[in-house]
């Protein structure tokens, strides 16, 4: 029988919040060091920009797809396996890309980094859940996310050292370095097996579809108007028929405890609206200034108050999620959120950096305290047996937000101007605000979990 990692040394532990947040980290921070040079690629590969925020975009999108099936595998095959699989399938692909001359192979290899990097949100997110228990658990969150997000803020800075000597091929590669973190986290990483968890494979088909439909939905711009209305009618298809399995089969891809709960349902807007506007900004904000003369390394310096944002944030966002609960804060997030949109908006319009900086760093402090309270939320409003695959399709959510995010900036903005792309992003939090603003003081009680084979002791974090 599969065991727990041991729990008798809790020092070995006071860290694990923090390597596991950077492990996320360095995953998105690849994605975001990419967006940075996009300018780069797309001259190196002779590309219009809208076409090169496809190396963005089908990244997320295979990441998001991902994510529900690594979250289901950890159910059932515990945490540590999958997430080393997921790893070793992200660094191959990152290198096969980083050597790639074309287009389409490009977009193929980032496609299959996105599958394997899926592991690592999904699981290190499940891993937080699965040690750390009450108040310790919020501070772990707070933690992972302001960390998190930090490293991931850290991309542009990276991406635009690394591509001013080296070359866009590089940062491509940065995914590599997630293989110097796995000596760190592997003894913690936890290996039990929930009872009776299964894979629903023909579920997270249905999912992907409906995901990739979002995307190529508005792709018009970059790919034509029929591969548009082919998503929109995958979309409109599959998204009712994943709602109805969820009630046929409530123990499959999409738990129907999940989304019978209002605070849950909510939550999932709440995911897309954080990832959509950070990933929008990722590729608004550079797309901007490198087209008024910026260098790289100009670019990504204007966004380091965003990392030193992110160091500070979980004295913030920790006291703040255990005192407002997950929906308030929630609601507070989301108002965030659509501030530094908007903010990003106005520093767009008028190539003014000051704005540009106030909107990243709003944004990073809403991030910190909106992606821990969504995860608890989510995390109490289901049994243990399927947490893991809940909170996949969280990360599912959260992820393909940040490829509509993309993909409307990128596609929307060669159509429309990158100001009023930023603008049709601000209403997905403004929708989060709204829901939350009205959702009644009182929830339906989580199903009892049932009791665990070996409990492991509360770990706490010093």
């Amino acid at each position: 029988m599969s065991v727990e990692p041991s729990t008798s040394v809790p020092a070995r532990r006071d860290g694990l919040a923090t390597a596991l947040a950077v492990l996320f980290g360095v995953t998105g921070l690849g994605s975001a060091a990419v967006a940075v040079v996009l300018p780069v690629l797309a001259s190196d590969l002779d590309l219009t920009p809208g076409r090169a925020t496809l190396v963005v975009s089908c990244y997320s999108l295979a990441l998001a797809v991902g994510s529900a099936v690594y979250g289901r595998l950890g159910d059932i095959l515990g945490i540590r396996g999958p997430l080393v699989v997921g790893i070793a399938i992200m660094v191959t692909a990152a290198c096969a890309g980083a050597l790639t001359d074309s287009l389409p192979a490009l977009v193929a290899a980032r496609a299959l980094q996105g599958l394997g990097a899926a592991a690592v949100p999904a699981l290190t997110l499940a891993a937080v859940q699965a040690v750390f228990e009450g108040d310790s658990r919020a501070r772990a969150m707070a933690t992972y996310a302001a960390v998190g997000a930090t490293v991931n803020a850290l991309g542009p800075v990276v991406g635009a050292m690394l591509v001013e000597p080296l070359g866009w091929r590089p940062v491509v590669a940065i995914p590599v370095a997630t293989l110097l973190l796995l000596p760190v986290v592997w003894r913690d990483l936890p290996t039990r097996r929930q009872p009776g968890a299964t894979l629903d494979a023909a579920g997270a088909a249905l999912v992907a579809v409906a995901a990739v439909g979002a995307v190529l939905a508005l792709q018009a711009a970059t790919l034509g108007v029929v591969v548009a209305l082919v998503g929109l009618v995958c979309l409109v298809v599959a998204l009712p028929v994943v709602v109805l399995r969820s009630r046929r089969r409530p123990d499959g891809i999409v738990p129907a405890v999940m989304i019978a709960d209002p605070a849950s349902r909510r939550s999932l807007i709440t995911a897309i609206s954080l990832s959509s506007a950070w990933f929008g900004m990722l590729v608004a904000v550079p797309t901007t200034l490198v087209g008024e003369g910026w260098s790289g390394v100009s670019v990504g310096l204007l966004l380091v108050p965003c990392a030193a944002a992110g160091l500070v944030a979980p004295r913030i966002t920790g006291p703040a999620l255990v005192r407002l609960g997950p929906a308030r804060a929630q609601l507070v997030a989301t108002l965030g959120t659509a501030l530094a949109l908007l903010l990003a908006t106005l520093g767009v319009g008028l190539v003014s950096p000051a704005p540009l900086v106030a909107a990243t760093v709003v944004l990073i402090v809403s991030f910190g305290l909106g992606q821990p309270a969504m995860t608890t939320l989510v995390a109490d409003a289901v049994p243990l047996a399927s947490r893991g695959g809940a909170l996949g399709l969280l990360t599912l959510v959260f992820l393909m937000g940040g490829s509509l995010g993309a993909a409307a900036v990128g596609g929307l903005g060669d159509a429309i101007g990158l100001t009023w792309a930023l603008l049709v992003v601000t209403v997905l939090p403004l929708s989060a605000a709204l829901a939350f603003a009205t959702l009644p003081t009182t929830r339906p009680d989580r199903p009892a979990d049932p009791p665990r084979a070996d409990p492991s002791p509360t770990q706490e974090i010093s």
